[in-house]
Parts: C-alpha cells; sequence; structure tokens
C-alpha cells in the first residue's frame, strides 16, 4: 500500500519504506526542535545573569520556534504524509493561524535581534546604559508578536467572511466575467 501526497497539484506515490523514512526524520526535526529551545528557555529562567536585554530577545525567538516544534509540525506531519487533511476545519485553521503566527514571529525576532546587535556596535556607549532595562525589552518583544497576529491573523480569521464569489472562479472563469463585465459597461 502507498501513500499519495500532492506535489504540484498531481499526486506522487510513496512506497511505505520512504513514508516510514520521512517520518522518523520529522520526529527526530520535532524532537531536535522542542529540546533545544526548552534548553535555551530553561537557561533563562535558571540563570539569572542571562536577564539582559538582548537575551530577552532570544528567549522570545526560542519561545516562538519551540511552538513551532510543539504544535505547527507534529500537527503538520499526517498532512504531509498522506496528503489529505484529516483533522478537521477548526483544527485547520487554528494550525494555519499558529504556524503564519509563529514563523512570522520568529523572522521578526530574528530581525529585532540583528537590530538590537547594530544597536549594540553603532551606539556602544548608550547600548550599555540601557542594556540592563527590561522594559523596553519586554515592549519590543510584544510589538513582534502584535506586528506577526495582524500581518496575517486577521485574513486568516476572516477570509471566508470577507471573499466574494469572484475569489471563487477559476481562471477562465473570471476572463468570461470580466468580458461581460466590459460588454455592459459598453452597452452591449
Amino acid at each position: 500500500k502507498t501513500l499519495r501526497p500532492p506535489q504540484g497539484g498531481s499526486l506522487v506515490l510513496l512506497p511505505p519504506t520512504l513514508v516510514g523514512i520521512f517520518s522518523v526524520l520529522m520526529v527526530t526535526l520535532v524532537i531536535v526542535i522542542v529540546a533545544g529551545n526548552a534548553l535555551v528557555i530553561m537557561a533563562f529562567v535558571v540563570d539569572k545573569t542571562l536577564r539582559t536585554q538582548s537575551n530577552y530577545f532570544f528567549l522570545n525567538l526560542a519561545i516562538s520556534d519551540f511552538l513551532v516544534g510543539t504544535f505547527c509540525i507534529p500537527v503538520y506531519i499526517p498532512y504531509n504524509l498522506t496528503g489529505r487533511w484529516m483533522l478537521g476545519r477548526g483544527l485547520c485553521k487554528v494550525w494555519l493561524l499558529m504556524d503564519y503566527l509563529l514563523c512570522t514571529a520568529s523572522v521578526f525576532n530574528i530581525v529585532l535581534i540583528s537590530y538590537d546587535r547594530f544597536l549594540s556596535v553603532t551606539r556602544a556607549v548608550r547600548y550599555r546604559a540601557q542594556r540592563n532595562m527590561t522594559r523596553q525589552a519586554v515592549t519590543k518583544m510584544v510589538a513582534v508578536w502584535l506586528l506577526a497576529f495582524l500581518l496575517y491573523g486577521p485574513a486568516i480569521l476572516f477570509w471566508e467572511s470577507f471573499r466574494g464569489g469572484r475569489l471563487h472562479l477559476k481562471g477562465s472563469q473570471l476572463k468570461r466575467n470580466k468580458g461581460r463585465r466590459r460588454q455592459q459597461h459598453n452597452g452591449g
């Protein structure tokens, strides 16, 4: 028996041995992601000397990546192996929201860390004076999550409410409807 995941619109047969190899690799990836980020989070909690402004940003990155490893990837594995979403419409929407939110937050955290490193080099004196100001760090961390949500969250949550009939049309139907609208507009 073989599984058929979609690739480029066509179905490709995967032999059971390949499915087994992919399963082991994906589970290994999840374990490494979760364990590595859990260690970073634990180090921050246990060692108070690590609580500097720049390390708060690394903590924020570790939290977002930890959540990707604990939720997003495990929920995606069955779909990736079978090509069918079997977990229901509600979990699909939650997964989409979390996947986009967490991955975007990770990217924004990397940008924030890069900007923080830039400031530490270009404004070293002022940066050192402010490096233990956790309030600013927490404000920036919250901004990362808020911006990441605002980028994709509303579209994922409310897409079905806002989509019109035109968005359901395939390319050729869309062209025909545009032609009809032109004829109506031109009096034809």
